[in-house]
């Protein structure tokens, strides 16, 4: 998953550790084959784990995760070792290439390093001292120019339905800068960085009906106690990517975000803070980025397996998970520099891999997309690109499975499936009949679809399932390393 959810709370059940990674790619090729002759007995059997299953999985997850891969950033060396690794295991499987005879889908993306960018924020034409804010630029390029918005104020910006609030539902927020102020009618949890009455949750929130950009009314910028002040602390100084290709205006499901101090902001507004009132404010923001962008490309690796239904094998399932991590970093004599990203995501990237060789031994009635994406972890890139130039129109996609984290489960896998409610279902019904324990979404509030590759198709109104076994201590660390996932 994306470098900013790495401030997920961690939590760890208790369980059986019986089969992990294959619980998931167990799920997804009943799933599959569901929608052709029914489920192939073999794929969950205890027993296939014995012998050549097992013995491929950690063939794969050891390549992906070496250190000679460095991490598979996105754009580096290892991340383009990783693809060609890739397209060779799906040539070897008998899976045909998806692109003219070519297994990359290539893209160009520029980078930039915040501490070496230069920045300007102007609020109703007043200039704010570096100070007084903390900018989180999310996949901007300020190629594109400064970016400049008109104002709404929406108060404290809630989108809670457990809670029936919904404070942006009377606003027009379509190309706005929407004004937040930190807070809620109820105590917040300070270690909560995802859920709705937080930025993140404040920012989806808009994003989704069309804002721009976050402005957060916060005091704590990013030096506080809680978690919240921590996360934008690092996400100020983390790398900014984004993709450099025509057709794709903005890839990630959050947009860029302005924390400021409240009083500060009601200054540059000639306005008491409490004065002012939810709707436009007959102002704007401008934020001036002006940085030396180092260029790049990366590739999405693809394969299609046509369905043996005359009549179903025009539509398809694409069956996706993301092979890039964060990379390597510079870090002290004798720490390890290396994320590795076994578990996030080699497991996923494994599984794929293997249901593709199942699959193309035995397609299902509908046609299969196999899509390994890179640039996830930098801001789901490869997908946006891939949803930008679609190798199959989303109107012939019956629905996305999606791999993400999947080795390291405590005896059960999360189906991720929000409006997909008869695919849910479906899965937690196969599931059972072959005693893999699918249980819902556990972490509703951080909405985790707009921080994987989910999101692209979701937006397009293609029904997705997406398997998680959760998160742990060794996730975005250097300790995430094969000899950990649960085989």
């Amino acid at each position: 998953m994306p470098v900013y959810s790495r401030w997920v709370a961690v939590e760890r059940k208790a369980g059986a550790q019986g089969l992990a990674l294959f619980l998931a790619a167990a799920v997804s090729i009943c799933l599959l084959a569901a929608a052709g002759s029914g489920c192939n007995s073999s794929a969950s059997r205890p027993d296939d784990l014995a012998g050549g299953l097992e013995q491929r999985l950690r063939a794969d997850i050891a390549f992906l995760a070496d250190d000679q891969l460095e991490g598979r950033g996105t754009p580096s060396r290892g991340l383009d070792l990783a693809a060609l690794y890739l397209a060779s295991q799906l040539q070897a499987s008998g899976a045909p290439a998806a692109i003219s005879g070519s297994y990359l889908q290539r893209y160009s993306l520029g980078e930039y390093t915040p501490a070496e960018a230069d920045v300007t924020v102007r609020v109703n034409g007043k200039l704010i001292a570096p100070s007084d804010y903390v900018f989180w630029n999310v996949a901007y390029d300020p190629g594109r120019g400064p970016i400049s918005l008109p104002l709404v104020y929406a108060g404290d910006g809630i989108v809670a339905e457990d809670k029936n609030v919904d404070d942006l539902s009377a606003l027009d927020l379509a190309g706005k800068a929407v004004v937040a102020k930190r807070g809620a009618p109820w105590p917040l949890n300070p270690d909560d960085v995802f859920g709705p009455d937080r930025a993140m949750g404040k920012l989806i929130g808009a994003t989704v009906r069309g804002a721009g950009m976050l402005v957060y009314l916060s005091d704590e910028l990013d030096q506080g106690d809680e978690a919240e002040a921590h996360f934008f602390h690092e996400m100020k100084a983390a790398g900014v990517c984004f993709l450099r290709e025509p057709k794709v205006t903005h890839a990630s499901g959050l947009n860029p975000v302005l924390v400021i101090r409240p009083a500060v902001f009601a200054q540059a507004m000639n306005k008491d803070i409490v004065q002012i009132e939810a709707g436009p404010l007959g102002a704007g923001i401008e934020v001036n980025i002006q940085a030396k962008v180092r260029e790049g490309a990366a590739s999405n690796v693809l394969a299609k397996i046509e369905g043996s239904d005359p009549a179903l094998r025009a539509e398809w399932v694409v069956l996706s998970a993301h092979y890039d991590h964060i990379g390597a970093h510079d870090v002290a004599a004798g720490e390890d520099g290396i994320w590795n990203g076994a578990d996030d995501n080699a497991s996923g990237t494994a599984a794929v891999l293997e249901l593709a060789r199942r699959l193309a031994r035995n397609p299902g009635k509908r046609s299969v997309l196999i899509l390994l994406t890179s640039g996830e972890d930098r801001g789901i890139l490869g997908s946006a690109f891939y949803a930008a130039e679609p190798l199959i129109p989303m109107d012939r996609v019956a629905a996305q499975i999606n791999l993400d984290m999947i080795g390291r489960s405590e005896g059960s896998v999360q189906a991720i499936a929000d409006g997909s409610t008869v695919l849910y279902d479906q899965t937690v019904r196969l599931g059972g009949s072959h005693g893999i324990e699918v249980i819902p979404d556990q972490q509703p509030t951080w909405r985790l679809v707009y921080l994987t590759d989910a999101y692209h198709f979701a937006r397009a109104n293609v029904p997705y399932v997406f398997f998680f076994t959760g998160t742990h201590p060794d996730y975005h660390q250097p300790s995430d390393t094969a000899d950990k996932v649960r085989y």
